[in-house]
Formats: C-alpha cells, structure tokens, sequence
C-alpha cells in the first residue's frame, strides 16, 4: 500500500551510549528509511564524519536531532547546547530538530508565563536553525511543561512558526485522539513519532491498551498529504530488546499496510 510519508526509527530504545555500526545495521535490515539521534550526545557520536560514513555504509539517511529546553536557571546554556546539537544536525545532514521541555513544575499545572517564555525559546531556536534549512518542531511529552493537546494549543498561541511533533503514543497516554491530532494540525504538522502505549509504560506497536488504530493513523497521514518522516520508537526501559522491538514493529506496521 502506498504512502505520501517515509519512515524512520530513532536510536533512543539502546540508550545514551550505543554502538553505531550494530544500531544502523539493525535499523537498516529491520526496513527502516532513515535514522533519529536522541538522547546520544555529540561526544559520543563523535565527528560527523564518522556518523555520515556509517549512515553511508547501511543506506540510511540522517533525519534528525532531538534536543531539550529550560525554563529554570539553567536556561541559557541549555540554549547554548541547543544550538551545538542544530549545528551538528545540519552538518551531519538532517532536515529536522526536534525538542522537548522545559521540566513540568510539580504540584501545580503550567502557566501562561511559561507558555510564554517556552515560546520564546522556541521562536530563538528558529531563528537560529532557519539558515540551516531545518525544521524546528516541538514534541509534547509527559512531565514537560506541555503534555496535553490543550497545553500544545496554548503554546502554540504565542509562535506562529513552530512546527509540531505528534507523538500518537503521547495522545493516547493522555486520553486524547491521535488521528484528529494529526488533521488538526495538518499546516504545522513537521515531525511524527509512533510506539505504543502499554499499562504504566509504552510497548510495542499493536500490543497496546490505548485503542491505538494504526491503520487509522496512515490514512490520516495520507488524507492530508504528510510528506515528512514518522519515527519508530521504543524507550530504552521498556520490557523488550531494543534489537528485537526494532524488529518487530517494523513487522508490525508492515501488516497494518505501511
């Protein structure tokens, strides 16, 4: 069945220090179409020309860097870094930064303030990733200041060019419609991730307990003409392998017609 999207799978399920040459070979062999680096650091990674050789080796295009943001005291050199993972990405070739943050404040729902100051740092971070040619989206997450669809449509308020990464299993977690998210946001839709939502933590895709409906989620993607990279995943604590999971939710999404 065709796709107007390409799918891809993110490093983040073997955990801050993997070996790269293993990782992209399983990636690869799995069928995947490109690669996200999230939670590795830049030193570990190491030149970009050590990354690009084995990107080259396995076929695979480098699609994005993940980063994060503050909104406490430690905000302006978390920005600082901010800036040295879009340098890498575009020096190493991908089209997309993605972020998260800053940390949800315990015992009390975000306020307007902060939806504002994480608008801010976000049109900066645009601002800065614009001559590189790469797309800025922002990835709503549990115990970040934007968890809910309703808090990313309050954040959302105060930037018009931030783009917007829907994570389906974040929708679900919260009790929310991934695929109306998905035609909501269709003008400012950059990014895309995709795992499954288990009991008290994700899983593997089709063994959730959230009614997550993929084949819903590809004709969504499809009705609106999604022309960009939806990212396989699965945390690096969840209960499978993570060469396994890689394995197996390709395996998945290829009887569901992706």
């Amino acid at each position: 069945m065709s796709r107007t999207f390409q799918l891809g799978y993110s490093t983040i399920t073997w955990g801050p220090t993997p070996d790269l040459e293993k990782v992209l070979g399983t990636i690869a062999a799995a069928g995947w179409e490109g690669v996200e680096f999230i939670s590795v650091s830049l030193d570990w990674l190491g030149t970009t020309g050590r990354v690009r050789k084995l990107l080259e080796k396995h076929g695979l295009p480098p699609v994005c860097m993940f980063g994060s943001v503050s909104l406490g005291g430690d905000g302006a050199a978390t920005m600082e870094r901010q800036r040295r993972i879009i340098e890498y990405a575009a020096e190493l070739g991908c089209s997309v930064y993605c972020f998260l943050g800053g940390n949800r404040v315990g015992l009390r729902l975000p306020n307007e303030d902060e939806f504002k100051a994480l608008a801010e740092q976000s049109e900066r971070l645009i601002d800065y990733a614009a001559p590189f040619g790469l797309t800025v989206a922002y990835h709503a997450h549990p115990r970040c200041t934007v968890e809910s669809e309703a808090e990313q449509d309050r954040l959302l308020a105060h930037t018009d060019r931030l783009q917007v990464c829907v994570d389906v299993s974040v929708a679900a977690l919260m009790g929310e419609d991934a695929v109306a998210q998905l035609r909501k946001y269709r003008n400012r839709l950059g990014y895309v991730h995709m795992k499954d939502c288990g009991p008290g933590k994700f899983c593997l895709m089709g063994q959730g307990v959230a009614g997550l409906d993929f084949g819903a989620i590809r004709e969504a993607l499809n009705e609106i003409g999604y022309r960009g990279w939806v990212m396989g995943e699965l945390s690096s604590y969840a209960d499978t392998d993570a060469d396994e999971s890689c394995r197996a939710n390709r395996e998945f999404l290829r009887s569901v017609g992706y």
